[in-house]
C-alpha cells in the first residue's frame, strides 16, 4: 500500500508539472483574450462563410478585406478593444463584432446595424488567430496603377490569408496569390501579374501587363503601401 501510495504521489507530482510547463502561450485558443492577444490578423467568417481578415493595430484601428461592401477591395474600417477579455470590433457602418473564448476556440457574434445587441447575433461563427507567414502580406494594400488606360490611377488590392486576392479597378477583379523569394506573387484572372517585393519599410509592386515576358521588363515599378488608418 505504500509503494501505492508513493506512485500515487509521483504520478500526482509529474501531471503537475506538465501542466505548469504545458501552459498555453499568447494566443492559443486557451487563452483569455488580452490586448496583446488580439492585436494582429484574424481569419473571420461573414454571414454567407466567407473567409475575410482583419487586422488590429496597436492604436485601436482595425482595418478588414473584406471585399462585398460598397468600397469593394478598399475593406472596411472600424476600432476594436477588450472588455473583461472580451474583444469587441466597432465597424463605420453601424455593424458590431464581439469575439470571445469558446468551449472550442475564439468565437465571433457579429450584430447587423440598429439591431438588439442584448439579443441573438445576427451570425455566428468561429475566429482564428492567423500566426503564419501570410500575417506580413493580409490586409488592403495601396498602389497606382501600370495599366496605360487607367492614367496611374491609385487603387486598392485586398489579400486574403487563404491566397484569395481582389483588386479595385478592372472588371475582372480576382486573383490569389502566394509566397515568392522575397515577397509574394499575385496573379489576377484578367492576365496581370505582380511581384511585390519588401525592402526594410519600403514595398515595391512590380507589374507585367497580360501577355507580357514576365522575365523581361516589367510594365511598370510602383510604390505599394499597407492601408492602417
Amino acid at each position: 500500500m505504500k509503494i501505492f501510495a508513493l506512485a500515487f504521489v509521483v504520478a500526482v507530482s509529474v501531471l503537475e508539472c506538465a501542466c505548469v510547463s504545458g501552459a498555453p502561450k499568447s494566443g492559443s485558443v486557451n487563452t483569455e483574450i488580452t490586448r496583446d492577444v488580439a492585436e494582429g490578423t484574424w481569419a473571420l467568417t461573414d454571414s454567407e462563410n466567407a473567409l475575410f481578415n482583419v487586422n488590429l493595430l496597436n492604436d485601436g484601428v482595425a482595418i478588414s478585406n473584406w471585399c462585398k461592401g460598397p468600397d469593394g477591395a478598399k475593406g472596411e474600417h472600424g476600432t476594436w478593444t477588450v472588455e473583461e477579455g472580451v474583444l469587441i470590433l466597432n465597424w463605420t457602418d453601424g455593424w458590431l463584432d464581439v469575439i470571445q473564448l469558446g468551449h472550442i476556440g475564439f468565437e465571433k457574434y457579429s450584430y447587423a446595424p440598429r439591431t438588439n445587441r442584448q439579443g441573438p447575433p445576427t451570425s455566428f461563427g468561429q475566429a482564428v488567430k492567423v500566426l503564419n507567414y501570410s500575417t506580413q502580406w493580409a490586409g488592403v494594400w495601396k498602389t497606382r496603377s501600370a495599366d496605360a488606360k487607367w492614367k496611374d490611377q491609385e487603387f486598392y488590392i485586398a489579400l486574403q490569408s487563404n491566397g484569395i486576392a481582389m483588386k479595385s479597378i478592372d472588371a475582372i477583379n480576382t486573383g490569389f496569390w502566394q509566397k515568392q523569394q522575397g515577397g509574394i506573387a499575385i496573379y489576377f484572372s484578367d492576365g496581370w501579374f505582380m511581384l511585390i517585393a519588401r525592402e526594410g519599410d519600403s514595398v515595391e509592386a512590380r507589374s507585367w501587363a497580360p501577355g507580357a515576358d514576365r522575365a523581361g521588363v516589367p510594365t511598370g515599378i510602383t510604390p505599394m503601401a499597407q492601408v492602417l488608418e
